[in-house]
Parts: structure tokens; sequence; C-alpha cells
């Protein structure tokens, strides 16, 4: 038998539930694992160090535990990725190594629309993921990490530069489809619903909402119905605004909508911001450079 052949999904779970109650240093240590590994572990719009998941998976599974000279980076993350979990490679630089087509591609040689329209592909099938898990949200950063490596088109820009136009067709494809928009699983790093949620809103529906974080919170608990989530309670559930977006925005006035932008336009009005990570969790670090996630 080998040495994972008892994990299912249902371990993998467990331990990242584990790693959230430790927290990151904590897990890593009490567990024997460093944080020099090659592979993160994508879930609920948060990553984890692939390896030390799946060791801890196996106890829970109820076997031994292991140490990571055991089992190899590269194996761990084949397993967890045949177990339906999303799988991304890092490199010493904080970028990601080779896409799920083999080879990366850039936007600019690809051309605006072919780019947009592979990443509102891959976008839709990153939130109906997503959609499947009551409560569940994906952060506009996380989105974009998603959707250029699953189509391995990439751009070196903010991902709020070009994520508007990429909402605007998911939310068009769900209007023409009688479903609830699964753009509003998306939100910002603050909790809020993406900044291009309101025109997305405004192209598909005719009218802006008058409180973006409300109409996205309405259209989540909708996205959970329709799609039958796991964990949604037996009366329906109740639309939750995301942890951090408490109350709604300041009032503004109202915009008459415009043509949005390709991606290319986007490119050109914003100059590249490189992200820094944290070492240990590989989550985007706020302007302080403490990790929220590891402090």
């Amino acid at each position: 038998m080998g040495l994972f052949d008892t994990v299912g999904a249902a371990d993998v779970l467990s331990a990242i539930e584990e790693f959230g109650r430790l927290g990151a240093q904590e897990f890593l240590t009490r567990y024997g694992f460093s944080s020099d590994h090659d592979y993160v572990l994508w879930h609920d719009g948060r990553t984890y160090d692939a390896t030390a998941i799946l060791g801890v998976a196996r106890q829970f599974a109820g076997g031994s535990p292991v140490t990571p000279d055991q089992f190899s980076d590269f194996g761990a993350a084949k397993l967890l990725m045949e177990l339906g979990f999303y799988v991304t490679s890092t490199d010493p630089y904080g970028g990601f190594g080779s896409p799920a087509s083999g080879a990366w591609r850039e936007a600019a040689d690809v051309g605006d629309e072919a780019a947009a329209d592979a990443w509102a592909t891959a976008a839709r099938d990153v939130l109906l993921q997503a959609a499947h898990r009551y409560r569940a949200v994906v952060t506009e950063e996380d989105l974009a990490t998603q959707v250029m490596y699953r189509t391995g088109v990439r751009d070196d820009v903010p991902a709020a530069d070009w994520a508007a136009e990429v909402l605007r067709r998911v939310a068009a494809h769900c209007s023409s489809r009688g479903e609830p928009s699964l753009a509003s699983l998306c939100v910002t790093a603050a909790g809020r619903a993406a900044e291009g949620y309101a025109d997305a809103v405004t192209a598909t529906a005719g009218a802006r909402p008058a409180d973006s974080d409300e109409h996205a919170a309405q259209q989540r608990l909708a996205c959970y119905r329709h799609f039958h989530a796991t964990g949604l309670p037996a009366d329906g559930g109740t639309a939750t605004r995301t942890s951090r977006a408490a109350g709604p925005k300041a009032p503004r006035a109202p915009r008459a909508p415009k043509a949005p932008a390709t991606p290319r336009a986007a490119r050109a009005a914003a100059a590249a911001r490189p992200t820094l990570t944290c070492p240990t969790c590989f989550m985007a670090l706020p302007a302080t450079g403490i990790c929220d996630n590891c402090s």
C-alpha cells in the first residue's frame, strides 16, 4: 500500500482546518515541516503549504506521522490535484512555475480579445467552485492568479486593472444562462464587492446597484442556492456581507455606464507594481509588510 493510499479529500480538508486553527508557523513547527516547499494548495481564496497539508492529512486518515524526506513536493502536489484540489508551483522569486498548459504566453502576444475570453472562461470555473461551498468567496488577486495559471496567459499588471472586464464577461454569461451572477463571489482584499462588480451589474441589468456590497451579498446567496452549495442550511441560508464589509460604502453620485476597457487599455494606463508575498504562506503582504495570516 502506498504512503497516502488512505488519504481522501475529507482528510485534506481536516488538515486545512487544523492549519487555520493553529496558524501557519505553529502548524509547520508542530508537524515538523519547513516553509521551503515548491507547491501551494489553494482553498477558499487562501493558500497553504501543499506538502505539509498532505503530510498532516495522512494522520487524519489514521496513518502514522510522516516526515518531508519520505515524499516529494511534486508527488504531494500531484496527489492533491488528483483529489480535486487546485495546486500551483512557486519559484524563489515569488513567481509561478509552469502553468497547467505547460508554457506561459504573454497577454500582449495573445491579443486583448483572446486573453479576455480565456480569462473569463477560467474565471467562471474558479467562481463556480466557490459557488458550490456556502459562504466561499475568491479575492481579486487570487482569481487573477488562478485564471492565469489555468490558461497559461499571464500579464504583469495588478489584477484590478483588467479584472473588471473579465467579471463583466462572466456576469454576461451567467445572465444569458439565467443564472445568478458568479461575479458576486469575487471580492477585494478588504472583503468588499470587486471593483468591477457595479459595472458588470450595470452592463447586464441596465441599472447600477445603489449598494454594491448588499447587491453582491444577495447574489452570492442566490448562487449558493442555485448551485446547491455544500454547507447550505436547510432554511436556505442568509445573505451576508463578507467579514470586512460590514457596512455600505459611502454613497457617490451615479454615473452613466461606460464602454468596458480592454485589458490592453488598462495596461497602458497603469504601471506594473510588484506584489510582495509572505515567505511562509505565500499570501500577498499588506503595506505594513507584516502578514495578516501568519502574524
